[in-house]
């Protein structure tokens, strides 16, 4: 019976440990799902979608064959559709039956842009045919050839595929236990036999005790071989199979019940994370900001130094594209003029996006060389992309002062919301902020806006305030006189919301100064840039000069003891002539 039980457990263990084998061998599933399009195709642009992406789960491989150069980006859905608007594109579904790629054309437009450094992108690929991304749901991928050509026609999806096989460890640990234990019963048996046929003793009068063969054969001089030890060979064997077999199972978290064969699968070589892809009313991520701000510092830098207002407007615009232009004229006047302060992109210190998906977009950020380092003063810049197609543009760029002190932000993956300029819901409203402060810069503590903004720290003031004006004043000879004023651009500020309810306000004012003769046959002699940027050596009417101020406040919100405080300026000549 021993020798019964014995051979059961083994069977039952080598079949155990066989089917579990084979869960990984001959039964094992595949290892991807791979799904590739079929036909031709006309248009310029390829789409897959985001729910194509996710069709399967795990990450995707996309490869991308074909003749010519081959293009391919991934940005948030909505902004793809906006990107490509009504031109002809393809767009991929997937096809689970047949685990195929299906298109579709439509659109009928022509007019293309150039893809290549769109700010919408979250990364670019430039004549790569085959990567690896983890996508989510709301973000599409564009795959291009040179833009004018058809897209590539060959376009295939690689999933992994779950290969986990959860029962494969507990099959080959039961039945490693049943050959033992079988094993084990054997032996038992095998002793329990030994025992029972020892020697016995026999009473006087019987037979002779019998003699093996083997003896008898002995006794007579014949060799007697020696006993086979292939069955002990075999039985030693099998257990160390089956111990090797344990081994590797317990090295692979596959081959248990808590393993997850999509976690198993190798990193991807790029990827969209939480951290890369924002919430889907946000207008950029940290990532994108920073790349933006770093190809605005190129711009800038290159710009600068060929002194060319063109190549700036690819970047600048607004208040901030006014200073560089006039920078560029004066400079080709007058050799000593310096240049503006260059855009410091090495880090980015504060990343704010307006909470939008829809355009224009405004993008605010805190740009230093080393945010840690506090002797320098860190840059202010204030970005809109105008629509889809468009890059971000510098209309504001301040130095903060430098005990500025931000107020509490929304972080990047949440963004702010814009303000509309003439909204209640603060101090004063942000189109009313430029005029206000215009005003303490002429009448400084007489101004009936004076109580709202905070003078600590406000180093414009000093600069080009009431005290400033007067002096100026002052030095001019009897027979000629300046008159101040100042005027605010329509549609120019800009109002982020913080987290206390307040916002930040960027705004643009003009301030202007007019020098008359007040004698007949007197003469005004503009000097230094005023001169350089007229181009009049002298004048008998006289000559204007506009200072373009470009300013930064916190405004706090409406019914706050708080008062508006200046964070930083930039302030330079724009424009100067003769009176007409």
């Amino acid at each position: 019976m021993r020798f019964v039980l014995a051979i059961v457990s083994f069977v039952i263990g080598v079949l155990l440990v066989g089917l579990g084998v084979g869960q990984r061998t001959v039964f094992a599933p595949p290892t991807s799902i791979v799904a590739a399009t079929s036909g031709s195709n006309a248009a310029p642009v390829t789409v897959l979608p985001g729910s194509v992406l996710n069709a399967n789960p795990g990450y995707q491989r996309v490869n991308v064959s074909g003749t010519g150069k081959v293009f391919a980006a991934y940005g948030k859905t909505s902004d793809v559709d906006a990107w490509i608007g009504d031109t002809e594109h393809t767009t991929l579904r997937y096809d689970a039956e047949d685990a195929s790629l299906e298109s579709r054309t439509t659109g009928s437009g022509s007019d293309l842009p150039d893809p290549k450094g769109s700010d919408l992108w979250y990364q670019e690929y430039d004549d790569a045919r085959q990567f690896t991304v983890r996508l989510p749901a709301d973000v599409s991928l564009v795959v291009m050839g040179d833009g004018s050509d058809a897209a590539p026609a060959d376009i295939s999806v690689t999933w992994p595929r779950d290969t986990a096989t959860p029962s494969v460890g507990p099959l080959l640990t039961a039945g490693g236990v049943f050959v033992l234990g079988g094993l084990v019963m054997l032996v038992w048996a095998f002793l329990h036999q030994r025992r029972s046929r020892g020697p016995r003793r026999r009473s006087g009068g019987g037979r002779p005790p019998r003699v093996r063969a083997s003896r008898r054969a002995a006794a007579a001089g014949a060799q007697v071989p020696a006993r086979s030890r292939r069955g002990r060979r075999a039985i030693i064997a099998v257990p160390v199979l089956v111990a090797g077999a344990l081994v590797l199972s317990g090295c692979s978290s596959e081959y248990w019940p808590t393993g997850n064969g999509a976690d198993a699968t190798p990193t991807p070589t790029a990827t969209a994370t939480g951290a890369a892809v924002p919430d889907a009313s946000t207008a950029a991520t940290k990532q994108q900001i920073a790349r933006i701000v770093s190809r605005v510092a190129e711009v800038a830098e290159k710009a600068d130094a060929d002194k060319d207002a063109s190549l700036a407007a690819t970047r600048f615009a607004g208040p901030a594209l006014e200073i560089r232009k006039a920078n560029y004229t004066i400079r080709d006047s007058d050799a000593k003029a310096q240049a503006l302060p260059a855009v410091a992109a090495d880090d980015v210190c504060v990343a704010l996006p307006q909470q939008t998906d829809t355009w224009p977009r405004t993008v605010f950020a805190v740009v230093a060389a080393d945010c840690t380092d506090k002797k320098t003063a860190p840059q202010a810049l204030t970005l809109v992309q105008q629509d889809a197609r468009s890059d971000y543009k510098v209309e504001y760029a301040v130095s903060l002062e430098a005990d500025a002190q931000l107020p509490s932000l929304a972080p990047t993956s949440v963004g702010a919301a814009q303000l509309a300029p003439d909204t209640k819901l603060l101090a004063l409203a942000p189109n009313a902020v430029a005029a206000a402060y215009g005003d303490i810069l002429s009448k400084d503590t007489a101004s009936e806006s004076a109580d709202l903004f905070d003078s600590d720290g406000d180093d414009l003031r000093s600069r080009i305030g009431k005290s400033y004006k007067d002096e100026k004043a002052k030095g001019l000879p009897d027979t000629a006189k300046i008159e101040y004023s100042s005027e605010v651009p329509e549609d120019s500020a800009l109002a982020l919301a913080t987290n206390t309810a307040g916002a930040l306000v960027s705004v643009d004012l003009n301030e202007i100064e007019k020098v008359t003769p007040t004698a007949a046959g007197a003469e005004v002699n503009p000097e230094g840039a005023v001169k350089a940027l007229s181009g009049v050596d002298s004048s008998t009417k006289g000559v204007t000069a506009t200072y373009g101020v470009q300013l930064l406040f916190s405004v706090p919100p409406v019914g706050s003891d708080d008062k508006i405080e200046l964070l930083g300026f930039t302030q330079g000549l724009i424009a100067a002539s003769e009176v007409q």
